[in-house]
């Protein structure tokens, strides 16, 4: 019965979130998320109480994934440089729908506007661990950043296709 319960609550939170992307928050109702997760509005409150324990529980679901994908970062063979600006496996894995749903709450929530900021923050550290160069660091954030646009924007290759590995070895200062 407790694994009917944990899967009807992670339904319900994986409604919410695709709720907050695809509509940007406004059709993320409670009625609306009870519809598309196929429970009642009484199964929903249930599970979280309220609004407030629904996006409660969405924060603690970012957080978890990206501290994840910091562990992930720091132990990449290649480094971390290279694992943040590979995208084949983010782009629309859990972290990537998290986050953006994420993002969309940050808009009127301080507390995932603060997880979303201190995300960044995070991840520009480790950069900046790898690279020893916090220009060379932000430089990569904005590259994967851009990236990740045209792979989530266009779905196909830009016709210059930059050759990460490369870029990255041009780009890191040489270790003593």
């Amino acid at each position: 019965m407790a694994q009917h319960r944990d899967s009807a609550r992670e339904s319900i939170l994986t409604a919410f979130q695709e709720l907050l992307i695809d509509t940007s928050g406004s059709g993320a109702s409670l009625d609306a998320v009870a519809q598309a997760a196929g429970v009642t509005k009484g199964g929903l409150l249930y599970h979280f109480g309220s609004r407030d324990g629904l996006e409660t529980a969405l924060i603690e679901r970012l957080e978890t994934l990206a501290a994840a994908e910091y562990d992930r970062m720091r132990a990449a063979p290649n480094g971390a440089a290279a694992y943040y600006v590979t995208l084949t496996e983010y782009v629309d894995s859990p972290l990537d729908r998290a986050t953006l749903a994420g993002g969309t709450l940050a808009r009127r929530n301080p507390r995932a506007r603060g997880v979303v900021l201190e995300m960044r923050r995070r991840y520009f550290a480790i950069l900046n661990d790898d690279l020893r160069d916090p220009e060379l660091a932000r430089a990569t954030m904005l590259l994967a950043d851009g990236l990740y646009y045209d792979a989530t924007t266009l779905a196909e290759p830009f016709e210059h296709e930059l050759d990460v590995p490369a870029f990255l070895a041009r780009m890191r200062p040489a270790r003593g």
